[in-house]
């Protein structure tokens, strides 16, 4: 896979490829960080490849619609095809790289403010971009997969009941997957949002409730509300918040320990598979 990724960054810049790394942390994806003989812009390249074509196409058309806003983003440099292993996007690197700083204050403010920024994106439905099908998810009726686990039994009946609040709220751009790992920060400032491969059209409050989900299984509930409440003052209450949090929780099983490695290299510490199986136990029984 090395030498294909070198192969085709190489035919995009125009250029010679010095290195070719691999990164770790994505599970739906490969990333490598490519380098180019200077004199090149950029030198430093990041490559995802994707077996899903959706998810490459979401990533492409979500960084198309970033470009130039105020929303801190990667730059598309290109886009195509690797032979028998998928999809690729090319894109400048981000600087920085995640921290976990849940009792301060204003890493919380900041998460929630560059949050807020991408919800204020323009998105229309000619962006390319999927629309959230919203309550009208066909997978709800089936009821949950058994290999979800009590956790989704219980969950179930009140997703159920306030499925509509799914649809609730204006449609804007949705990251999909913003939590604080793919958030990059320079000293006290964000840098840049990365892997929008998740992306699409449709409520804030699927961001919102997401990263709350996240928070409280990273850290604890003190910082889920904390940042909720940031984001309330810069964007305001997001419709639907409280539905879109039952099916945040729903996200991580049937077991939250599969998620461990992504905790561990945006920095999370003292994170095990017990501590984060117990917090999801406690937030789902918060929302019975």
């Amino acid at each position: 896979m090395i030498d294909a990724v070198a192969r085709v960054t190489g035919d995009l810049m125009n250029g010679r490829v010095r290195a070719v790394r691999a990164l770790t942390g994505g599970l739906s994806n490969l990333t490598y960080l490519v380098r180019l003989w200077p004199p090149a812009n950029p030198e430093t390249v990041v490559v995802r490849v994707f077996a899903d074509r959706a998810r490459a196409h979401a990533e492409r058309a979500a960084l198309r619609i970033l470009d130039g806003t105020n929303a801190p983003a990667p730059k598309l440099l290109g886009h195509g095809r690797i032979p028998a292993a998928g999809w690729f996007v090319a894109s400048t690197r981000v600087r920085g790289r995640p921290v976990a700083r849940p009792d301060d204050p204003s890493w919380l403010e900041g998460l929630a403010e560059t949050l807020a920024r991408i919800h204020a994106v323009p998105c229309s439905s000619r962006s390319g971009l999927a629309l959230d099908p919203g309550a009208t998810g066909g997978w709800i009726d089936a009821g949950p997969r058994p290999a979800l686990g009590r956790i989704a039994e219980k969950l179930w009946p009140m997703l159920e009941r306030r499925r509509d609040e799914l649809a609730s709220g204006r449609t804007v751009l949705v990251h999909g997957d913003f939590h604080a790992g793919n958030v990059h920060w320079v000293g006290r400032r964000v840098a840049g949002v990365i892997d929008w491969e998740m992306a699409r059209r449709g409520p804030a409050a699927a961001d919102v409730a997401y990263c709350c989900m996240d928070l409280t299984l990273a850290a604890d509930r003190r910082a889920a509300r904390r940042f909720l409440a940031a984001y309330v003052d810069c964007a305001g209450v997001p419709p639907g918040f409280d539905a879109w949090l039952l099916l945040a929780t729903l996200r991580p099983l049937p077991d939250p320990a599969r998620w461990l490695p992504s905790y561990e290299s945006a920095g999370w510490r003292d994170v095990t598979p017990s501590v984060l199986r117990r917090r999801l136990a406690r937030l789902a029984a918060s929302l019975v």
